[in-house]
């Protein structure tokens, strides 16, 4: 029986190992950057929303559904970019105000390419009925991956071309310069789960107040969002409640996420494993022959199987 001790005490201390080094990278939620997320049609994001921007607070929910990749062109200029059906919802009482619109999201950088919502609002006799376009000419960039430390900045010329239900149509634009700085990973638990982030913290230029995304690269997207006034105090939020990443996956995330050194670590500790798995039983005494005339006993005959038990 020794052989057999022996062989469980090698396979105890491979598997033993092998616990710890799952361990160490479980546990650690540092990451040496965040890729950047590869959207697919069926994806979707659902987040809570809240602000106090305007004094009175204000909630509602917001969906991002992707629904394919298309071309789009801004000022002459063609982007490949990822369709985002999106819809804010914001309950007024006895009523309910639904804002859906289009997002264009660029295929490289995930920056947003373009805007168009249908606002249609109605009190009592009383409406407001206008087709919006925003867009960014270029678009602005997001540097993937993202570092903790590194900061780069992005200028961009936004256009709002507004038509409203008389068809008058009004253009302005506005410069845009923003400073993007990624902060140390975080640690964030919203409704839809915890999740390690990399936080990329946006200040528009000649402007105090901030806005932070939280990126996860297990939900493929920002898991909450920050609105910040000049005093650093929180205007309103964005958290995620439920969603779908098909690229998401365990498999994906954990596993093809970790750093090389951990997976040489795991090769080499299931190599040692098998390796003395065969050197032990290769010591492994042999078993004799029976003696002549030697029959096993009867076994009993098998009765019905148990209620619930598996075939």
């Amino acid at each position: 029986m020794d052989w057999m001790h022996s062989r469980l005490r090698v396979l105890a201390a491979a598997v033993g190992l092998l616990l710890i080094a799952a361990l160490a990278f479980t546990a650690t939620p540092a990451r040496a950057a965040t890729n950047r997320p590869a959207w697919a049609s069926g994806d979707f994001w659902v987040y809570a929303y809240s602000s106090a921007l305007t004094g009175t607070s204000i909630s509602g929910t917001l969906r991002m559904d992707v629904t394919g990749t298309e071309s789009v062109s801004v000022n002459g200029s063609s982007y490949s970019t990822y369709h985002v059906a999106a819809t804010l919802t914001i309950p007024f009482g006895s009523l309910t105000l639904n804002l859906p619109a289009t997002i264009w999201y660029s295929t490289d950088t995930l920056a947003i390419v373009k805007i168009v919502a249908d606002v249609n609002l109605t009190f009592g006799t009383v409406s407001a009925n206008s087709h919006v376009s925003i867009s960014g000419n270029p678009p602005q960039i997001i540097q993937w991956p993202l570092t903790a430390g590194a900061s780069w900045d992005s200028s961009t010329t936004v256009w709002d071309v507004t038509t409203n239900s008389t068809g008058a149509v009004r253009y302005t634009q506005m410069p845009l310069a923003t400073h993007f700085e990624v902060q140390t990973d975080a640690s964030i638990t919203v409704p839809a789960g915890t999740f390690t982030t990399s936080p990329l913290k946006e200040t528009a230029a000649g402007s105090t107040s901030f806005v932070i995304n939280y990126w996860s690269p297990q939900a493929g997207n920002s898991v909450r969002t920050e609105s910040h006034n000049s005093s650093g105090q929180s205007a309103g939020s964005y958290n995620l409640t439920s969603y779908r990443y098909q690229a998401g996956s365990l498999l994906t995330t954990v596993f093809l996420g970790l750093q090389v050194w951990i997976w040489l670590i795991l090769l080499v500790l299931v190599v040692a494993a098998v390796v003395g798995a065969v050197l032990v039983r290769r010591r492994r005494p042999g078993v004799g022959a029976p003696p002549p005339g030697w029959t096993p006993p009867q076994q009993p005959p098998s009765g019905p199987e148990p209620p619930e038990s598996p075939p």
